[in-house]
């Protein structure tokens, strides 16, 4: 599956009543969604969230849903249990939280006996670090096929520095700019998905609008979201508009010269196939601007 396809991926407490009805369609355009039993829920929460789950889970095997459902274990035990629960099978995969090149091997491990996809989540100290990230592509190299995404914790990387996101300028724009730029350099060339992070202040929808076009000029093509009203904002960017449409078109036409021009630019299908196939894709899952006028 092509992490184009996720889309906006909701992050949903397990003892979220609604989660339910989410994961049949309450949100308009919602492709993909996460249970999380880790952050999102407390110490003393994990019982109600275990059995929330599990409602979930029998709900899916008699209805299958069209969206892909992930589950965020707690940790390596949780997930070891969770493999072990009833009809498991009909969820997509796991959000592995807090990887390391240390915990890494163990987590695949464990997951790689099922037939589960996962989507491992960097936000630890090792997002600083060039090598640690270039020893976590490695890891993951083997295991690529089944990998979704590769999710970037921005909170929880900021929290190492003490710090939180402002609400009045894009990631790109603070401290985890250099983070993201890292990640993607380290992991798209190697043939993975980067989810983009998550940005907490649902209440400013033009910093996010711009946020998710320089997500998009990063490569990043999914992102993580935490409020119902993020996913059609994120999934309106993320449609192509008419001219992105021709000029990709063009590129990748079988009889397209060697280099020519389009509105002003070059276009150079040796170079600029890539991104006319991204176009493609894009266009395919989210539609084009302005075609449902």
């Amino acid at each position: 599956m092509n992490a184009v396809e996720l889309g906006a991926t909701l992050y949903v407490p397990a003892i979220n009543g609604a989660a339910r009805a989410m994961a049949y369609g309450s949100i308009t355009d919602l492709r993909s969604m996460v249970v999380c039993l880790e952050d999102a829920i407390r110490d003393d929460q994990v019982p109600a969230a275990i059995t929330g789950l599990r409602n979930l889970l029998a709900e899916l095997a008699k209805n299958p849903s069209n969206l892909k459902v992930y589950v965020r274990p707690r940790n390596l035990r949780m997930l070891t249990q969770l493999l072990k629960m009833p009809n498991i099978e009909h969820v997509e995969g796991f959000v592995l939280p807090k990887v390391t090149t240390q915990s890494l091997p163990h987590w695949l491990t464990v997951v790689m006996h099922s037939e589960h996809r996962i989507m491992p989540t960097i936000e630890g100290e090792e997002a600083f670090d060039r090598a640690a990230l270039a020893r976590l592509c490695d890891q993951l190299q083997p295991y690529s096929e089944r990998v979704s995404a590769v999710r970037i914790g921005g909170n929880d990387i900021l929290a190492l520095l003490g710090i939180r996101r402002s609400r009045y300028r894009t990631a790109y724009d603070g401290p985890l700019g250099n983070v993201i730029r890292d990640i993607a350099g380290t992991f798209i060339p190697s043939g993975f998905s980067v989810a983009a992070p998550v940005f907490e202040h649902f209440s400013a929808p033009d910093i996010l609008r711009r946020e998710v076009e320089q997500d998009i000029e990063h490569g990043l093509l999914t992102k993580t979201a935490i409020h119902p009203d993020q996913i059609s904002i994120i999934h309106s960017v993320y449609r192509p508009d008419g001219h992105e449409m021709i000029e990709a078109r063009a590129i990748l036409s079988q009889e397209a010269p060697a280099v020519f021009g389009s509105n002003g630019s070059m276009c150079e299908p040796a170079t600029h196939a890539p991104w006319a196939g991204m176009i493609v894709q894009r266009a395919q899952v989210h539609g084009v601007a302005g075609a449902e006028e």
